[in-house]
């Protein structure tokens, strides 16, 4: 998700915690991942951490405009291979318009991540079962969200059965099926016993329909309800991204289905 598109990302975020250290990165790898989305896999120097679900200030050398985009992998991924993915959108605004049209392999920028809409338990133990609703490139934070889950629930009860593994639902919503990023890999997740993922394509014709595991509407109240089913409605923490608008809609509809509003999490500014 690219953040701060329309006004100063940094004046939007001024309230958010943020990392005191700015990072070094390299661009090692740039993949077109739909028509207007662009991935950017790069090496972190020094001593980077981020939460899933958080973003990065990116520092471009000769624009002053510094670019805020959610970190779309998992904290697991650099702890191992001191690699983040940054999924960005086209737009006019300076950083993303650099990022489509100017960036390439060795180009170095530098990172400071923040924010406070991550997910980050302290062990599987602890942990809630999660609801992730997306909208768009909304996506990216809670895709880095599900791989954590992941890492953290692999899908393996203890051997006495006390604790049997944790359980995600993935409720994701595109305008049209390029747009729906990760398909592949969301497909695999989907496997997994202890996942759920739907698919929602907002603007679709039936030529498009045919042989595409996708709902053409947008995500209602009875498609919550139905990934509650696979949760534990009173032990699930609710994360949303994507427009303004879809916030509202899925919160009030997580609300109308009795969850508490301590329970979800949105990132308001966005």
């Amino acid at each position: 998700m690219s953040v701060g598109r329309e006004s100063d990302h940094i004046s939007r975020t001024a309230g958010c915690r943020r990392e005191e250290e700015v990072s070094t990165a390299e661009v090692v790898e740039i993949q077109r991942i739909s028509g207007t989305v662009r991935l950017l896999k790069l090496y972190v120097y020094d001593s980077f951490t981020f939460k899933a679900g958080q973003w990065v200030d990116m520092f471009i050398p000769g624009i002053s405009v510094i670019g805020g985009f959610s970190i779309c992998s998992s904290p697991h991924l650099l702890a191992t291979e001191r690699i983040i993915h940054l999924a960005v959108k086209f737009a006019d605004h300076p950083p993303a318009y650099w990022v489509h049209k100017k960036c390439k392999v060795g180009d170095k920028v530098q990172l400071r991540a923040g924010g406070d809409f991550y997910y980050d338990p302290p062990d599987a133990a602890s942990g809630q079962d999660l609801l992730l609703l997306a909208g768009g490139v909304g996506i990216n934070p809670l895709f880095s969200m599900l791989q954590h889950f992941l890492h953290i629930n692999p899908g393996q009860s203890s051997p006495s059965g006390d604790n049997p593994s944790r359980k995600a639902a993935l409720l994701y919503s595109a305008q049209t099926p390029e747009e729906l990023i990760f398909k592949d890999d969301l497909l695999k997740l989907s496997e997994k016993k202890h996942v759920f993922i739907k698919k929602f394509i907002t603007r679709c014709g039936p030529q498009e329909m045919k042989g595409n595991a996708f709902s053409a509407s947008r995500i209602q109240l009875e498609d919550i309800k139905t990934a509650l089913i696979q949760l534990d409605k009173q032990k699930s923490d609710v994360y949303i991204c994507g427009p303004y608008p879809f916030i509202q809609t899925m919160e009030e509809y997580c609300v109308k289905l009795g969850i508490n509003n301590r329970q979800i999490h949105f990132e308001k500014w966005w």
